[in-house]
């Protein structure tokens, strides 16, 4: 997969991780402020149990056909017969996984919401998404990222606009899993329509090929990947099912409040995630594990500094965050946003190496680590939060987030990856540990919450970006050759800013470099 194909995947499902995320970032403080505290934790009780549930409903079809049609994307003959295959056995899930889901919500509904209707909309919700997992599959595997993300954005969009409406109107939680209902309908139709031109576009059969995968052998890596997506699912959502049932909806609300601001940082990560099973599995094919290596290491330590950037702002600034974002009766979160930071970091990193993992056939390993994290933060969770509420769960997550980072690093290891080859460790503690106590101090200084978060923003963006290039965490020549690889109008719009920031970091990277010189003369 060349540099360009992988740099167009990554800003395709990059652009749909943040317009998710955005627009996350501004519906849901309407919902909580008009749906209350109660009302918003049952809100993310049945997102929960929805997100879980489509895991099982997929039986790791996504994964399966996305590896499967990336190994012959011009063999029209072998894609078709997986997309088939994957339409079958994924619609078997769905009805299964459905009747399931439907009894557990309509069993577990809270009083004064219609246990009827909140069951019926979440089911339909689950049907729908199934259809844009499973033209993800598909489309994924053809390297044609940007026609499964469009639609999804524009449904995000969507589903925003109908969830505030139907919050301010008073239709509650119901009313705004309506909305979400109606936006899926319009991605799904968009997203069928973009694989039947897909599979008619790979429509040329080579002579001298294996036979097309049988209906059993994608099942059989599906029943692996289903396996592990559900447990990480339940790694994610385990803990706001937990805080709902063992410290009341309050707390689960504001678990709920904590956990986003902590996985809005994730469209970096997610963004890479989406193109490393279909950009490594070649390399795992041919033997080339120092190119493995290379491509590994070299997004980690980009994923790496764009986090830490973003967390360490929502650490410092997470008082006023939750002021601003939440309203004041949501004050009690801060503490739970804060110890979730490592987590979120962890996991970041965790989301990188497993789908290399899976593209280099470690499926089980993979199930292995996440399983005795789903077990670890459980045990936490029912030790901690009893006592501890929302922060109790934080704890728990961060943790368990920590052992899957470790695990999966600890894999590759074994397998001669070396995921943080080229990571200055040191330096890059120091940076944090300045621009942490910079942005801390300038916030200090703001007192408003609404103007102390952008002016700590703006001071942290200049002092760690420019310290990452003045510390050589990245090269501007490095900076330069990814600029050059990125497609269309981003690659234009990328050269522009580049020829305007180049000699500016160029002389920060040259005034660092002569004062490493002197002190290392001065030794």
């Amino acid at each position: 997969m060349s540099a360009k194909a992988v740099s167009k995947g990554i800003i395709s499902v990059g652009g749909w991780a943040m317009a998710k995320l955005a627009t996350s970032a501004l519906v849901l403080p309407v919902l909580a402020r008009y749906l209350g505290i109660e009302a918003y934790g049952q809100y993310a009780y049945y997102l929960a149990v929805l997100l879980l549930a489509a895991q099982c409903a997929n039986v790791g079809m996504m994964q399966t056909m996305t590896k499967r049609i990336a190994e012959r994307p011009d063999d029209g003959g072998w894609c078709r017969t997986v997309a088939r295959s994957g339409a079958l056995i994924n619609g078997i899930g769905v009805l299964l996984v459905g009747l399931i889901a439907g009894w557990v919500i309509r069993s577990t509904a809270s009083t004064g919401i219609g246990e009827g209707s909140i069951a019926l909309v979440v089911v339909g919700v689950l049907m729908l998404d199934q259809v844009w997992f499973y033209a993800r599959g598909v489309l994924h595997g053809f390297r044609y990222e940007e026609r499964a993300a469009v639609p999804g954005i524009i449904g995000v969009f969507i589903a925003g606009l109908l969830a505030i409406l139907a919050a301010m109107n008073g239709l509650g939680v119901v009313g705004v899993f309506a909305g979400l209902l109606l936006a899926d309908l319009y991605v799904a139709i968009a997203c069928l329509q973009a694989v039947r031109h897909a599979l008619k576009e790979g429509s040329v059969v080579r002579a001298a090929q294996p036979p097309p995968p049988a209906t059993r052998n994608l099942l059989q890596f599906g029943l692996s990947a289903m396996v592990f997506s559900v447990l990480n699912m339940a790694l994610c959502s385990l803990d706001i099912i937990l805080v709902r049932h063992l410290a009341g909806e309050a707390q689960a609300g504001l678990y709920a409040a904590a956990v986003q601001w902590s996985q809005f940082v994730w469209f970096i990560p997610i963004a890479v995630e989406g193109v490393m099973l279909q950009a490594t599995a070649r390399f795992w094919a041919e033997g080339k594990i120092d190119e493995v290596t290379r491509l590994v290491s070299r997004l980690t330590r980009y994923v790496m500094l764009g986090t830490i950037f973003l967390l360490l702002l929502v650490f410092v600034l997470g008082d006023q965050i939750v002021a601003v974002y939440f309203g004041p009766q949501f004050r009690d979160a801060t503490l739970g946003l804060r110890l979730l930071v490592p987590g979120a970091l962890c996991y970041a990193l965790a989301r990188v190496f497993w789908p290399v993992i899976q593209a280099g056939g470690g499926g089980s390993q993979l199930i292995r680590v996440m399983g005795i994290a789903v077990l670890l933060d459980v045990g936490l969770c029912v030790i901690l939060i009893p006592g501890g509420g929302a922060a109790g769960a934080a704890c728990a997550t961060s943790l368990s987030f920590a052992s899957v980072a470790v695990g999966y690093a600890w894999i590759l290891r074994n397998r001669r990856v070396h995921p943080f080859t080229g990571c200055a460790v040191s330096r890059l503690l120091g940076l944090v540990l300045g621009t942490g106590l910079a942005v801390a101090g300038l916030s200090a200084l703001v007192t408003p919450p609404m103007l102390a978060v952008p002016a700590g923003v703006f001071g942290g963006l200049l002092l760690y970006w420019g310290g990452v290039f003045a510390l050589g965490l990245v090269q501007v020549d490095e900076l330069g050759l990814l600029v050059q690889n990125l497609p269309g109008v981003f690659r234009q719009v990328g050269e522009t800013m580049f020829r305007m920031l180049a000699p500016w970091l160029l002389r920060l990277r040259a005034t660092a470099s002569n004062e490493e010189a002197e002190v290392g003369d001065a030794r």
